[in-house]
Parts: structure tokens; C-alpha cells; sequence
């Protein structure tokens, strides 16, 4: 059966995806068999899914990159059953900027020396060309509620992914997952030259033990689950129009399409904003998550596209993920507090 580390489901919460059932990085604790690698390939012109048209991507900002750097968002994760609405984390995401490199070659000799690499903790070797240019962004994922107080998962992990500003394209990313007794790190490395994924997976309670690698098909403008949460951000979601493309993650390929909305006004603690309802086709045999659910995200209707609320239905209950940092700590109204507030003003 496929399953999901708990920090991949929170991440994917932040998404708008719950109850995910895919291939992670272990089964039953133990690393699963390595499938053959594949031969590389270009890029397949995508298929437009029938009646909505393909969105043009964008790709190439130059000096207009709409979403600043120290830029930090933070994301509360509830689960509705029932009713009954629990806490299960909070999931944050940073645009730590570009990447700073050498301006000459007593600099570069110097940084090689350190033997530092780009992103702490990744298990691969990757040095940039000189011609990129990187912007590093990360995300973490940390338990609370009911995963700590009844169940006991204590969730600590981090995502860290390097993309090309040329293009917005994967060049390297990294998982590190921290649950409970389970610590490993998986870093997937985007080839250009040799136009594939490889993924190297360490699993750092077995220090002896040689990690597991395992190669894909790169196809161009690939992105990794982080990378292309941001790249969604930077198009202009036109309503009626699919954005689809490339997206590696977990040792798996995907094709991701993403349909854009109506305009919306969502009702906040700073008043009604201007909002784009999207919606993520990610569920269902052949996607990224196999079981049926639907999924709605609401992104600021500016330049920046912040999600402000996330919505996923399943059969195993509701998950949402909030903005919690909005406008300077100004709330979202969730509709069962609007609901309730009216219904009280109604009984005096």
C-alpha cells in the first residue's frame, strides 16, 4: 500500500491536499525496491484538458519578481470530522532570496574550500553554473494539537528547494524528515546535462547503511512540490484557463493541472478582499493523490497571488489551511464563525 510521511501530508495540506495515499520515501519502515531508470526525455507538449484552454506559462520576470525575498507565511492545519475540528500543525513557508555567488576567484577558491553546501543537510554534490541565477525557498513542517496531544507524532521537517531564475525550473531540492524515531533526508537532484532526476534517499538512524538512489526522466521546467507552489503564484490566472506542467517529487513524476476561477471576494477581520479561486486537479488514479477528493484555494488577487485560505474534501473529513500572518495578524473569517456570529445576533 502507498503511504505518506506525515510532514509530505501537512505540506500537502498547506495545498489543499488531504489524505494523500502515495509512494514516500519508506514502506513499513523499510526502503522500497529501485525501479530501473528510465531513459530521458524531452518534454511532451501537454494536452489541454477537454473545454478548458492551456494558461501560456510564464517563465522570465527580469527585474519584476513579484514576491519579495524575506517574504514568510504561515499556514494553521485543521482537520473537520464530524463536526469536530482539530489542530494537526503549522506549515511555513519563506522566500529566503537569491542565492549569493563568488564575484571572483579568490571568492570562489574560498567558498570551495568550506565545502559548504547551498542547502544544510543535502546528501548530494551540486555546484551551479555560472550563468544561474538561484533563488532559495523553504518551507517547514511542525506537529501540534491533536497529532501531539492524542497520538503522539512529534513532526519537525524541512523542505529546501534551489530554482533557476531564468526560467523557474528545479535544480535541486531537499527533504528532511524528522517523525517521531524516523530521521532521514532525500535530496533530488534536476540533471540538465543528462536530462534526468536523481534522488538519493539516506536514511540517518541506520548511519552504516548505503543510501538508496533512484533516477527519473527530467523533462524542461520541471518543478519540485515547493518549487511549484510558487510558480503557481507567478502566472496570471486567467479565469477558465488549465495550468499544466512538469513536477517531480517523492521518486515519482507527475503532471500537474491547475484550474483557474472566478474572482471572489473572501470575507476577512480587515474586511472583504479580492481573491482567485483555484482549483488543483490532484486527486484520482494516475495523480499525485490516488483516492477521490476535490480541493479549493483562494490566492490575493494582486501581483503576489498569497494563498489565504486552502479548502480539500475527502471522504475521511475536511482539511483546511489558513493564513495565520495575514495583514499583520488581521484573521480570516472561517464560514462557520460567520455562520455562528449571525446566527448569535439573530437570537438578541
Amino acid at each position: 500500500m502507498k503511504r505518506t510521511t506525515t510532514a509530505s501530508l501537512l505540506l500537502l495540506l498547506a495545498l489543499g491536499l488531504c489524505g494523500a495515499n502515495r509512494t514516500g520515501a519508506f514502506q513499513d519502515g523499510k526502503p522500497q525496491s529501485d525501479a530501473k531508470p528510465q531513459p530521458p526525455v524531452r518534454a511532451a507538449t501537454p494536452k489541454a484538458t477537454p473545454n478548458y484552454p492551456l494558461a501560456a506559462l510564464r517563465r522570465e520576470f527580469g527585474n519584476s519578481f513579484p514576491i519579495p525575498a524575506g517574504e514568510k507565511l504561515e499556514y494553521e492545519i485543521k482537520l473537520s470530522r464530524f463536526g469536530v475540528s482539530f489542530s494537526l500543525g503549522v506549515i511555513t513557508f519563506e522566500n529566503l532570496g537569491a542565492v549569493s555567488k563568488p564575484q571572483n576567484a579568490v571568492d570562489q577558491a574560498a567558498q570551495e574550500k568550506k565545502s559548504e553546501p547551498l542547502i544544510k543537510g543535502m546528501n548530494v554534490e551540486y555546484t551551479p553554473a555560472p550563468d544561474e541565477q538561484l533563488l532559495h525557498l523553504r518551507a517547514t513542517a511542525v506537529s501540534k494539537g491533536m497529532l501531539v496531544a492524542m497520538f503522539g507524532v512529534d513532526v519537525r521537517d524541512r523542505f529546501e528547494t534551489l530554482v533557476d531564475l531564468r526560467d523557474f525550473s528545479a535544480r535541486v531540492s531537499l527533504k528532511e524528515m524528522k517523525e517521531g524515531k524516523k530521521n532521514a533526508v532525500q535530496t533530488a537532484l534536476f540533471d540538465r546535462a543528462e536530462q534526468q532526476v536523481k534522488y538519493l534517499t539516506t536514511d540517518l538512524t541506520k548511519p552504516g547503511a548505503a543510501p538508496r538512489a533512484k533516477l527519473l526522466p527530467r523533462q524542461d521546467g520541471m518543478l519540485g512540490l515547493l518549487s511549484a507552489i510558487y510558480f503557481v503564484r507567478l502566472q496570471k490566472l486567467k479565469e477558465g484557463q488549465m495550468l499544466v506542467f512538469p513536477v517531480s517529487t517523492d521518486e515519482e513524476n507527475y503532471t500537474f493541472e491547475i484550474l483557474v476561477g472566478k474572482r471572489e471576494k473572501l470575507k476577512t477581520d480587515c474586511g472583504k478582499i479580492k481573491t482567485v479561486r483555484i482549483e488543483p486537479k490532484l486527486f484520482g488514479p494516475g495523480r499525485l493523490i490516488t483516492r477521490q477528493g476535490q480541493m479549493t484555494m483562494w490566492v490575493s488577487d494582486d501581483r503576489k497571488h498569497t494563498p489565504l485560505r486552502t479548502v480539500a474534501k475527502t471522504s475521511s473529513g475536511t482539511v483546511t489551511a489558513k493564513l495565520l500572518n495575514f495583514k499583520n495578524k488581521c484573521n480570516i473569517i472561517e464560514p462557520d464563525d460567520e455562520e455562528k456570529a449571525e446566527k448569535t445576533q439573530k437570537d438578541d
